[in-house]
Order: C-alpha cells, then sequence, then structure tokens
C-alpha cells in the first residue's frame, strides 16, 4: 500500500502526516509516475501541488477500475486535504476510499484513523472515540496504536479532562515511535494538558518542541500554528520577550503561506 501513515495533529488539536509507506510500484506507467510525483511534493511540504497530482492519480486509477489503487490515491488526497483545514473535501474521498477498500479486502484502520481525525475536527466527538474503537479493533500496528491514544487525548482534552488525556498520553508513551511529525502531535498533546493543568510555562516549551518537530517534517502549516500556541502560552505564563517572538514567526510563517494570521 502507498497510504501515509498519519499523525492526527492538524491545527490545534490533533494529527499529521508522515511519508508514505514503500511498496511495489503500480504496473501503470502513467499512475506510476504521477503518484511519486505527488509524494514528491508532499514530501517537500508542497501539499497543494500533491493534491493537484493525487486527484490526476485518482482518475487514472478509476480509468483503470483499480480498487487498491481508488483507495491509495483517495486516501492520500483526502490526508492532504485535512492538512489544509479541507475536511469535507476529506469527508467525500475517504468515503471512496473506504469502499475501494473494502472491495479489496484491505485493512481499514488507516482509512478509520483519518475519519476519527475529521469527526474530531468537526466536533463529533463520540464519533471520532467510536472509530478510534475500531481502529484498536481492526489493528495492533504500534503506529496505529500510538495515534489512536493520541486521538482519545486530544477529545479528552475538547472535554476539559486533563486526567484522561494525561493517562492517554501515557498510553501513547508505550509505543516505540521515531517519526517527527509523530512525535510533534505527541509533544502539541503534552502542551494542550499542561494548559489544563494550569502550567503555561510547561505548555510553552512543549509547543515550541512541536514546532520543531512539525519543521523537521516540513508541515510548514502545523508549525506555525504551534508556535501561535507557544506565544499564547507564554503571554498567559508572563514572558513577554518569547511571546511576541513566537507570535510574529507564526504571523510571518502564514503569511508566506497565503494564509490569514488571524
Amino acid at each position: 500500500m502507498r497510504r501515509f501513515f498519519i499523525a492526527l495533529t492538524l491545527l490545534t488539536l490533533v494529527g499529521c502526516a508522515t511519508s508514505p509507506t514503500s511498496t511495489v510500484p503500480p504496473a501503470d506507467k502513467e499512475l506510476s509516475r504521477t503518484s511519486n510525483l505527488a509524494r514528491a511534493a508532499f514530501e517537500d511540504g508542497a501539499t497543494a501541488q500533491a493534491i493537484d497530482l493525487y486527484r490526476k492519480a485518482l482518475n487514472r486509477a478509476i480509468a483503470m477500475d483499480d480498487a487498491p489503487e481508488i483507495g491509495n490515491a483517495a486516501y492520500n488526497l483526502a490526508l492532504c486535504h485535512i492538512i489544509l483545514g479541507q475536511l469535507d473535501q476529506a469527508s467525500a474521498l475517504l468515503a471512496e476510499a473506504k469502499t475501494a477498500f473494502k472491495r479489496s479486502g484491505s485493512n481499514p484502520a488507516d482509512v478509520l484513523l483519518l475519519e476519527a481525525t475529521v469527526a474530531q475536527r468537526q466536533g463529533k466527538l463520540e464519533q471520532a472515540l467510536s472509530l478510534v474503537d475500531q481502529v484498536l479493533s481492526a489493528s495492533s500496528d504500534e503506529s496505529h496504536r500510538f495515534q489512536a491514544a493520541l486521538l482519545k487525548g486530544t477529545i479528552a482534552c475538547a472535554q476539559d479532562d486533563p486526567a484522561s488525556a494525561r493517562a492517554a498520553l501515557v498510553e501513547a508513551d508505550k509505543h516505540h515511535i521515531t517519526n517527527a511529525a509523530l512525535l510533534a502531535a505527541r509533544e502539541r498533546l503534552a502542551g494542550n494538558i499542561f494548559l489544563l493543568e494550569g502550567n503555561p510555562a510547561e505548555a510553552a516549551a512543549a509547543f515550541d518542541r512541536a514546532a520543531v518537530l512539525f519543521r523537521t517534517a516540513k508541515h510548514y502549516r502545523d508549525m506555525a500554528i504551534t508556535l501561535r500556541r507557544a506565544g499564547e502560552a507564554y503571554q498567559e505564563a508572563g514572558d513577554t520577550q518569547r511571546a511576541e517572538d513566537r507570535l510574529f514567526r507564526a504571523k510571518r510563517s502564514l503569511a508566506a503561506q497565503g494564509e490569514d494570521a488571524e
């Protein structure tokens, strides 16, 4: 499969993408070439370009009526839309990916994780928790279980339940993960928990660590938003100098990415 492993970063909640898994390339040369270009664009942080290329790959896979390739392209395209905060587009693509993977007999855990991320981002917390439980039933993979724990922790934060969020973080830390984007998601959850616990200085430090990891993973939108979170936490902690620095850098980065920094 050429699906991305995700890290539930995204905005002030949870979810981020890492790199695609390696696999035998598809037999169709056009699909293989387009998918490789899309992957390269994604890994360079050029998410909008990756969307254009994965859309072409999806169209080619549909023309071929190749269920695994339809699922792969739809999944990767959905992930790109999630990274840019385009949840409606992502939801439609995930439905298409789920249908294709069911047809091909693939494990649904990756798609379920993305569906849970979208539901959580949309405030559908019970639905998100139900999807997380389905992930845990479908997969024993460490990455899946790590991400499921992070998502549970993020939902607990949204419910103002720092004790449950801290327990979820402890559960996530039982799994050996080295990917920068996933580790960034972990640090951001830690920052949110520290805020709920009334410790903005520790929260700001965690957000700083997350921002560095997001930059390493080339997830620049998440990096900038997390820098803004760090600035807000430093403000709350009374550290004006660091607050101004993080807020300025976040605003500048978002503007350079063509986004409103407010």
